[in-house]
């Protein structure tokens, strides 16, 4: 009996300081964020060099109230002073991109002169740069051409589309309000950068498919999309993959190239779809702290 009492108080013992010691992995586990984590701004946009913004006289970037309109944003941009800036480059296209800000940081050129000058990586990044006296800006882009809307076939397709027309209603009716001029482009990029609208896309993209089986693609185009590796069973799960892919990669730039500027303050300009995964996952990644554009915009 003594014996079994010893062992039983060695188990206790034990028992307690096991628990005590994952107690103490998890508390470090759960320890508040690093202060020096790195800031991110994730500026979600649409692409204001498209033609449907050229050919519209209150939508074009080059008009003065729209050029007075982004001078505002660049200001407030420029409060924020990121040591970084990225854009929707890809890392392929850096010494051309390093070319072209060269020009435009000397005036030698103006954005007037450059092909797709109304586009938001030079009207927000080109200028605000130029303004912060930076060197250089940086690609990160991962360029694939794959639609949304290759994804027609399979079941439960029809939940799949109820909310990516819902999706593409809202992006709708906010676009028309800009380019007729009844929404500031500052409260254009305010609502397109709203987590509400942030959230349904996420979720029309990368949650919504998975629902979808047993179907096919129409019109994948065949130089990014091998249609001998997709899983018909899985048809939902293999479209979320194809786009997830591309985030993920765009993402891998982002936070190399941080890591090789040593930048604590970086501003990603980006399209809204990037914008929405992308925040989802800089807000996992310790090292980093996300800055929501209301908090500088506003």
């Amino acid at each position: 009996m003594k014996h079994l009492a010893t062992t039983l108080l060695l188990l206790i013992a034990f028992s307690t300081a096991f628990s005590q010691g994952l107690d103490s992995l998890l508390k470090s586990l759960k320890e508040a964020p690093r202060s020096n984590r790195t800031e991110i701004l994730l500026l979600g946009s649409t692409h204001f060099n498209q033609e449907s913004y050229r050919n519209t006289a209150t939508a074009d970037l080059f008009t003065p109230l729209r050029q007075k309109e982004v001078a505002a944003l660049n200001a407030k941009l420029k409060a924020y002073n990121p040591d970084l800036i990225l854009v929707e480059r890809v890392p392929e296209e850096q010494k051309s991109l390093d070319s072209l800000y060269g020009l435009y940081r000397t005036g030698a050129i103006r954005l007037q002169d450059i092909p797709n000058g109304r586009s938001e990586q030079y009207q927000f990044g080109f200028q605000l740069a130029k303004a912060l006296g930076h060197e250089r800006i940086f690609g990160t882009d991962y360029y694939e051409s794959v639609s949304s809307r290759i994804l027609t076939e399979g079941s439960n397709i029809e939940y799949f589309q109820k909310y990516l027309d819902q999706f593409a209603l809202v992006g709708r009716e906010a676009d028309t309000r800009f380019r007729d001029g009844r929404l500031s482009l500052k409260d254009f990029l305010l609502f397109i950068n709203e987590p509400a609208v942030l959230n349904l896309a996420y979720r029309v993209m990368f949650l919504n498919p998975a629902r979808v089986k047993y179907g096919k693609f129409t019109n994948a185009p065949v130089e990014y999309v091998d249609s001998s590796c997709i899983t018909p069973a899985y048809i939902g799960a293999e479209y979320i993959s194809l786009f997830y892919e591309r985030e993920l990669k765009i993402y891998s730039n982002v936070v190399t190239t941080q890591m090789e500027q040593g930048s604590k303050r970086i501003l990603l300009i980006m399209g809204h779809r990037h914008a929405a995964v992308l925040t989802k996952i800089f807000e996992e990644d310790a090292d980093y702290k996300l800055v929501r554009v209301s908090s500088i915009l506003k």
